[in-house]
């Protein structure tokens, strides 16, 4: 199946495939989506936006973790956006609940493949996914990282978000002692 492509969309790839291959602060970031469990995947919006990578994956629901999304999905992908940016003052607490919910009520229809991504598949994307660890697995945070890192060696949540992140683990701890 052919693809119409405007020479706007034609000069944003390519402008997002620079951004996303250029030297990184880490050395072996390489744009690729990474199966973290099962059907969840991590990634770079670079890799989130390309349409043969999607159907690739048979991706079915896309959470993206970036301030103002350019991107638009098809009908077929459910999509949830997460607005924060990548810096250290950023609440991201504040959307974490729902981001878990959300991705936890994807994961439970069949078939599903669910896909996170920021813009470098680095530290928004995986401290929501960290986030979803800790709270369906109840992992610790250290382990849920070291899950996140086993399979996105890239994967290194901001200062602020990792303190945030210890929280969100207190606070899921807490809730399991309730019920």
């Amino acid at each position: 199946m052919l693809r119409s492509v405007t020479l706007d969309t034609y000069f944003h790839r390519a402008a997002l495939r620079n951004i996303c291959t250029q030297r990184s602060p880490v050395d072996d970031f390489l744009p690729q989506a990474s199966e973290i469990i099962p059907g969840l995947y991590v990634t770079d919006l670079y890799t989130a936006t390309s349409p043969a990578t999607l159907q690739q994956l048979g991706i079915t629901h896309v959470v993206s973790v970036v301030r103002r999304p350019r991107h638009r999905y098809p009908p077929s992908i459910a999509h949830l956006c997460v607005p924060v940016e990548d810096k250290s003052e950023e609440s991201l607490l504040a959307f974490l609940d729902d981001a878990v919910r959300w991705i936890a009520h994807a994961r439970a229809q069949a078939g599903s493949r669910v896909l996170v991504h920021c813009v470098w598949g680095m530290s928004r994307s995986a401290s929501v996914v960290a986030a979803f660890l800790i709270s369906t697995l109840r992992l610790s945070l250290d382990d849920a990282l070291r899950v996140l890192r086993a399979r996105r060696r890239v994967a290194r949540p901001n200062p602020g978000f990792a303190a945030q992140l210890r929280i969100y683990e207190r606070v899921a701890r807490l809730r399991e002692r309730a019920q």
